[in-house]
């Protein structure tokens, strides 16, 4: 039996003792080609054992590890910002470095709550500088850890927007200029919100929700302007999943192309509450008084 998932775990018999036997050496660190050239010097027929690893490819119960190595190349020289005024910057911040990314650079404002506590940051750091503590924290957990900054003129492969309820306007602004990807990511009334994923000029981005928003509730251009840098709150369950939800994401982001399909917070928001046990995907279309050109 390979694979646990019901909907796609797949049962292998019959098969003759050189495929077989290069079924059990599907550990994770062999690549195709080099299971197909030992299977092959056991006696196995070549197109049968690439016909058979593509079979359990394609059903999704093997992964080809030489894909693996690849992704985690590419993670490994990625550099992500976190921008932050709460817990959820800890977790993106932590998660990321633990998937591989290879530097993190956090900036925080304010000290450390109680609230903040939970994703990363302990009693201890209660008070401390918010961007002093989260970076102790990688410090902690990833001694290797690459922290500082992007070099100066470089462009980070992606920017997080965690936290406030409404990022800041002129910041998102400085992101469209140099053409930076950023995700957004924040808690409202108890429900985690992951997304969008901006591609500036490509997809649907910040000001277009906006304007769509405001469009159904005239109220929300005083509401949103009073949420910049503001974290919201939520249930310590619902920080921790949130954070968690918005680290796949990036992940998914960063992986680019050898990704199985776009992130699903492409012109799209995943909406995560995690007492109803549900994520609620709301699209968002680009909108023609938008003046980001996608």
């Amino acid at each position: 039996m390979l694979g646990l998932d019901p909907a796609a775990a797949m049962a292998v018999e019959d098969l003759p003792p050189p495929l077989a036997e290069m079924l059990d050496e599907l550990t994770g660190a062999v690549p195709t080609a080099q299971l197909v050239d030992r299977a092959a010097g056991r006696g196995a027929d070549r197109g049968e054992a690439e016909l058979l690893l593509a079979e359990l490819v394609a059903s999704g119960v093997v992964v080809d590890a030489a894909d693996v190595q690849r992704q985690e190349r590419r993670r490994a020289v990625s550099t992500v910002v976190v921008h932050g005024c709460g817990p959820l910057a800890v977790g993106v911040v932590l998660g990321l470095a633990t998937a591989g990314v290879g530097t993190v650079h956090v900036v925080a404002s304010g000290t450390v709550l109680e609230a903040d506590l939970g994703t990363g940051l302990v009693d201890a750091d209660r008070g401390r500088d918010r961007g002093s503590a989260t970076a102790a924290a990688l410090a902690r957990l990833h001694p290797q850890a690459s922290t500082g900054p992007p070099r100066q003129r470089t462009v980070p492969d992606l920017v997080v927007l965690a936290d406030a309820g409404t990022p800041d306007p002129v910041h998102v602004a400085g992101l469209h200029a140099t053409g930076t990807s950023h995700l957004v990511v924040r808690v409202r009334d108890g429900v985690g919100v992951v997304g969008p994923l901006v591609l500036p000029g490509r997809t649907t981005c910040l000001g277009c929700m906006e304007i769509e928003r405001c469009a159904r509730e005239p109220a929300w251009t005083a509401a949103a302007a009073q949420l910049v840098g503001v974290p919201g709150r939520a249930a310590p369950a619902c920080v921790a999943a949130t954070a968690g939800l918005a680290t796949a994401q990036a992940l998914v982001a960063l992986d680019g192309p050898d990704s199985a399909s776009g992130p699903p917070v492409l012109d799209a928001t995943l909406e995560l509450d995690v007492d109803a046990g549900t994520i609620v995907r709301r699209t968002w279309a680009p909108h023609p008084d938008c003046r980001c050109g996608a």
